[in-house]
């Protein structure tokens, strides 16, 4: 398929885990694409990565998005190499990993990750908007001048513990793209979130075996989200086939959130034998339903 062949599309995050497999996919549907990372060696590696899956038309930045003068200076950079944006995919997060329990956590390190995770979002899609978007043309067989795919989570419902600054951050990703949906919708912008729950990614290797079966167990099906998931879903929201999507918050669990706790909670619920090691946690675990890790 090639349903983007001719556009230009831009993934902030996108120099490993699920925002480089959100690059490839782009790629290989014939996108210019732009992405950044947060440091010289992460878009470095991110775009070897690309190199040796024989990937070419990319063109990484270093951009962190807590910063207004980095996602300008980004945008400079795609204005004057492409003269024009067509997609984004708002995926950098700051995860606020080892978190504090809320009465403890320090007010610079909730402010930090509000202003990545939600300031970040904002300030790409204002520059994305008044820079590219609002001056094209609109696309004659949708009326559409640009789309926009946010990465949220599914704790914006069910939260962790030791995490209220993340959490906070996905619940209001939720308000601000239905805000941004409803201001640009009118002018031909749609404006759309995924929420993820787990997703492998590098960091699982360093998990012990039991916690990576718990996380399993706590989904309907027995496996978490692969990037490519992600990005065959965000790949489909930006798509002309999506065109009547605005303002929507799409759920992609596994079905973690769908029960009010896990199986292995309920000691009456056999579980299924595929399932292997979760048996472990019956009657033995906090109800912790709600773990997820989203990028």
């Amino acid at each position: 398929m090639n349903r983007f062949e001719n556009r230009v599309v831009l993934v902030t995050g996108g120099s490993r885990n699920t925002g480089l497999e959100i690059v490839d996919l782009f790629l290989r549907e014939g996108a210019r694409v732009f992405f950044c990372g947060t440091s010289e060696a992460s878009v470095a590696a991110g775009a070897a990565e690309l190199a040796r899956r024989g990937r070419s038309g990319f063109r990484g930045i270093v951009c962190d998005v807590g910063k207004s003068a980095d996602v300008a200076a980004m945008m400079d950079a795609i204005d004057a190499e492409a003269g024009r944006l067509d997609a984004v995919v708002s995926n950098a997060a700051h995860l606020g990993q080892g978190e504090n329990p809320a009465p403890d956590v320090p007010e610079a390190d909730f402010l930090e990750i509000l202003n990545v995770n939600l300031g970040g979002t904002l300030r790409i899609v204002q520059e994305a908007a008044r820079r590219f978007f609002l001056r094209q043309e609109p696309n004659p067989a949708t009326g559409q001048r640009g789309a926009v795919v946010c990465i949220g989570s599914n704790t914006a419902h069910h939260v962790q513990r030791r995490h209220v600054s993340y959490c906070t951050s996905k619940g209001g990703l939720e308000s601000l793209v239905q805000c941004l949906a409803l201001d640009l919708g009118p002018r031909g912008v749609r404006v759309n979130l995924l929420e993820p729950g787990y997703i492998w990614t590098e960091r699982w290797h360093d998990l012990p075996e039991t916690v990576r079966r718990k996380r399993r167990a706590n989904t309907l099906t027995g496996r978490e989200a692969t990037g490519g998931d992600v990005a065959a879903a965000a790949a489909f929201l930006l798509s002309d086939e999506a065109r009547a999507f605005q303002g929507a918050v799409l759920k992609m669990d596994a079905g973690a959130t769908v029960a009010l706790y896990p199986a292995y909670a309920e000691d009456a619920v056999p579980l299924p034998a595929e399932w292997k090691g979760a048996e472990a946690f019956s009657g033995a675990v906090s109800l912790d339903a709600n773990e997820t890790n989203s990028h």
